[in-house]
């Protein structure tokens, strides 16, 4: 059972690394035209109603940051965004995030309390973890520029 989990763990921690290198972990994840057309922006319990595809990219509105972020592997870290839902029957709604060790401090800068007014966009790829039932998203940026292709590139 040991070693079954260690194997998941590794694969893992594989995925992770390829994601990172496909798009650069130090510079802007650059997003094909084709697959930027499908992105929508979404309020997390639209989000979590409407369930997307894995690896698809989407937005995520978000009003703070759990101020926990931990360091999970050796270039990623587990955090969690959130949202308060005036008025609905349950006022907080949050996604499980992955950042890459890079993206750390602009993750940080949002704020981590609800006393802060303001929503942000984040931008990210819904992943699974291999293995388990974990699904998250790999966080890329929140600034979208484009290229004359129609190409997105996503940065912080």
């Amino acid at each position: 059972m040991r070693a079954c989990f260690s194997l998941r763990r590794l694969l893992f921690v594989v995925l992770l690394v390829l994601l990172g290198s496909s798009g650069g972990v130090f510079a802007a994840q650059r997003i094909p035209a084709e697959a930027w057309r499908r992105v929508r922006v979404y309020d997390m319990q639209e989000l979590k109603n409407a369930e997307p595809p894995l690896r698809q990219f989407v937005g995520v509105r978000f009003h703070y940051r759990h101020a926990k972020i931990r360091h999970v592997k050796p270039t990623w870290h587990q955090g969690s965004i959130w949202r308060y839902n005036r008025g609905a029957r349950e006022n907080f709604d949050y996604i499980q995030v992955m950042v890459s060790t890079a993206d750390v401090p602009a993750f940080k800068a949002f704020p981590s309390s609800l006393d802060t007014v303001g929503e942000f966009t984040v931008y990210g790829q819904i992943l699974k973890e291999v293995g388990s039932d974990f699904v998250f998203l790999r966080l890329v940026g929140t600034k979208v520029n484009r290229d004359k292709a129609g190409n997105a590139l996503v940065s912080w």
